[in-house]
């Protein structure tokens, strides 16, 4: 169900040109001086790539976050879902991993992901069957708000109290844990109140209508 992150996909690095593609495809959705900051998760780190906007540097700068999945869900919660303890140590870990981080985002940016352990946890916080059915029937990219991330975290918390009773709502996945903890707090400490959800991005990606 739940598909790995194998550190190969944070690369190859986009180009200028991929990001004017991106740019394209996005439409009237994003503002010629909004840079776009996009995350990446992988196995032994995380990345994140800034492209700013109008009279910006045109070349992406990529920023590798000291954090992966293999070190919250293996090390930390040792391959099951979390208990408290281990929730509260998982949190400390990122906080140290993103915080240096957050003076680096444009104060006016959008913020986007491709990555398939965090598009995982946004379908399953905005209740979709699939994420190719919001791309194909929005007629816009669907957008993960904090508000959303916030309760499904709560529900992980809940259960984390107790992890003998797991939460009806609660995928049984760690990695989905590990993926859910690891956007809240992106979310909050680099001061961002949503994330806009691409499709696995390519050049010849075509924009949604409306």
């Amino acid at each position: 169900m739940f598909s790995p992150c194998p550190d190969q996909a944070l690369e190859p690095q986009l180009s200028v040109q991929d990001m004017q593609a991106l740019r394209s495809f996005l439409g009237d959705a994003i503002q010629a001086h909004q840079s776009i900051a996009m995350l990446d998760v992988g196995n032994q780190r995380c990345r994140l790539m800034i492209s700013e906007g109008l009279h910006g540097h045109p070349q992406p700068v990529f920023h590798h976050v000291l954090i992966g999945m293999d070190l919250l869900v293996k090390r930390t919660f040792k391959n099951r879902m979390p208990s408290e303890a281990q929730l509260e140590q998982g949190i400390m870990l990122v906080e140290d991993a993103v915080m240096p981080l957050a003076r680096l985002i444009p104060p006016s940016n959008m913020f986007v992901t491709r990555d398939p352990c965090l598009l995982e946890v946004a379908r399953h916080a905005l209740g979709l069957p699939d994420m190719q059915t919001a791309w194909d029937n929005a007629g816009r990219l669907p957008v993960l708000g904090r508000e959303a991330i916030e309760a499904q975290f709560d529900l992980l918390a809940r259960q984390a109290v107790r992890p003998h009773l797991p939460m009806g709502d609660v995928p049984q996945s760690p990695r989905w844990a590990a993926a859910l903890l690891m956007l809240r707090e992106i979310l909050h400490h680099w001061q961002l109140g949503a994330v806009r959800l691409l499709p696995s991005f390519h050049p010849n990606l075509q924009a949604p209508s409306g």
